[in-house]
């Protein structure tokens, strides 16, 4: 643990409500003309469903309100359903990480969050969320960045309303920190940070002359247009689930610009997915001037039981680097939207090795073709050579095959051959999720492992109940859309 945090005072709370609130006046419409400033469809959609830019009154418990809705702390409109809530997010999260790390973290009472005891420690469901991916970026920049224990310089894209910063803070040892974000996100983010370290802010105006350097125990803040303007080079960039809801060109603009502010032996760590915005498919990144260093699903079991399931990605610069394998990103990418992490986690690895076997490279070609509309082409798709060389994987992609069609008898043998197979983490769930509809049973028969599942998504037990195979069967006509051809 690096750094205790240091609440700020009501006093310099205000006066830094009124340097941030003078800088998204100032440059807001500025930043929402250029490329990195535009506001996606998704977010507008967000931003017109929830309150805004609260006063600082408001701000003392803003985590009692809407203004953390689209960033995972949305209300759940009682106390007994907040407490099932962190209950249930303690419960997934504690199949990622060990709780004990979790719990050994600290949350700040700023915003009045609801905290309640799990696993022996007072706390929200959303700083369970939150710790569990600042965890994840501390293991990566430890075993990624070649001097992680020094003072780093660290940018976040995208910071939500500061939960992993203010974490991050409590995990490394951190020079200087930026947030760059949309104005109303922004606002959150940087009074939440600031007040809970206690630290100086450094606004980043687009007017401004270029700035190398950050100065030390600072936190810089700015809107997307003043990227021209940061000159500071970072160790880590970081960001978590909003490229994805960004529009393509804003995505190409900013891998662009980081690619050429990474520090020597800087790393920038991507959390994100496709077919929510304007990247639909894996290869759409543009990773050309990258070099992808670490590929996985992000998290043992999502959110959620039917949610887009991010991958972490661990690049760095190279700019010689101009070419990489998209088809087999591609493929990878949309096969752990099926929970496939476990399973592929070797494949992974040889991937970024540049090391796949030529069996394993012949399979995953072939598979590329279920990620198609037509149901032949799927079918089509799982070829002998898959069969033989990723077995439990291939007999998973033919049960969900069968089930779209409801060919039920022949999805639940082919469910149940990939299980004796080995097929693991969250794919088995949502095979034995298969199972129980097919038999209508509201029991996970076929599941051993100690993780609550029922419990833990209460959208799987209502669809038990119901005997609904229709969730499972527009979740798989969405990732399957993707068509990713031969």
């Amino acid at each position: 643990m690096k750094q205790a945090p240091r609440m700020t005072s009501i006093q310099k709370l205000n006066s830094n409500f009124s340097l941030v609130q003078d800088l998204i006046d100032t440059d807001a419409g500025k930043s929402a003309a250029t490329v990195w400033g535009r506001t996606s469809e998704f977010w507008e959609g967000i931003f017109s469903e929830r309150s805004n830019f609260p006063s600082m009154v408001d701000f003392l418990a803003f985590r009692r309100a809407d203004f953390g809705y689209g960033m995972a702390d949305e209300r759940q409109g009682a106390l007994a359903r907040e407490e099932e809530h962190a209950r249930r997010t303690s419960e997934i999260f504690r199949q990622t990480i060990d709780p004990n790390r979790i719990t050994g973290l600290d949350e700040s009472p700023l915003g009045a969050p609801f905290v309640f005891e799990n696993f022996g420690a007072l706390r929200s469901a959303a700083f369970w969320t939150n710790a569990t991916t600042a965890l994840r970026i501390s293991d990566l920049i430890q075993h990624h960045h070649p001097a992680p224990a020094r003072a780093l310089n660290v940018l976040e894209i995208g910071a939500g309303w500061g939960c992993v910063s203010y974490l991050l803070y409590q995990l490394l040892d951190i020079a200087s920190y930026a947030i760059i974000d949309l104005p109303e996100n922004l606002f959150l983010s940087t009074n939440y940070v600031a007040a809970t370290q206690g630290i100086r802010l450094v606004p980043l105006k687009m007017v401004e002359p270029k700035i190398d350097s950050i100065a030390p125990g600072s936190l810089a803040f700015g809107l997307p247009g003043c990227l021209p303007v940061l000159g500071q080079k970072y160790d880590v960039v970081i960001n978590s689930f909003s490229l994805q809801e960004m529009d393509l060109a804003t995505v190409e603009g900013y891998f662009s610009w980081i690619a050429g502010i990474l520090a020597p032996g800087g790393i920038f760590l991507s959390f994100n997915s496709h077919g929510k915005a304007g990247v639909s498919k894996p290869s759409d990144y543009p990773l050309s001037g990258f070099q992808i260093n670490e590929l996985n699903m992000f998290r043992a079991f999502p959110t959620g039981l039917l949610n887009t399931i991010p991958y972490e990605m661990v690049l760095s610069a190279a700019p010689g680097h101009t070419e990489f394998d998209g088809k087999t990103l591609d493929v990878l990418g949309c096969l752990i939207q099926f929970g496939l992490g476990e399973n592929l986690k070797d494949i992974c690895a040889s991937f970024v090795a540049g090391g796949i076997s030529q069996d394993t490279q012949l399979a995953l070609n072939d598979l590329r073709g279920f990620f198609s509309s037509s149901y032949s082409d799927r079918a089509k798709a799982l070829s002998l050579q898959a069969e033989q060389t990723l077995p439990a994987i291939t007999s998973y992609l033919r049960a969900m095959n069968a089930f779209a069609v409801d060919e039920m008898g022949a999805a639940k043998i082919a469910f149940l051959q990939a299980i004796q197979l080995g097929l693991g983490g969250f794919a088995k769930l949502r095979a034995c999720a298969h199972i129980a509809v097919i038999d209508r049973r509201n029991e996970l028969n076929q599941w051993d492992e100690d993780f609550d599942a029922l419990f833990a998504y209460p959208e799987l037990k209502r669809m038990l109940e119901a005997s609904d195979s229709g969730p499972f069967k527009l979740q798989f006509e969405k990732i399957v859309s993707v068509n990713l051809g031969s």
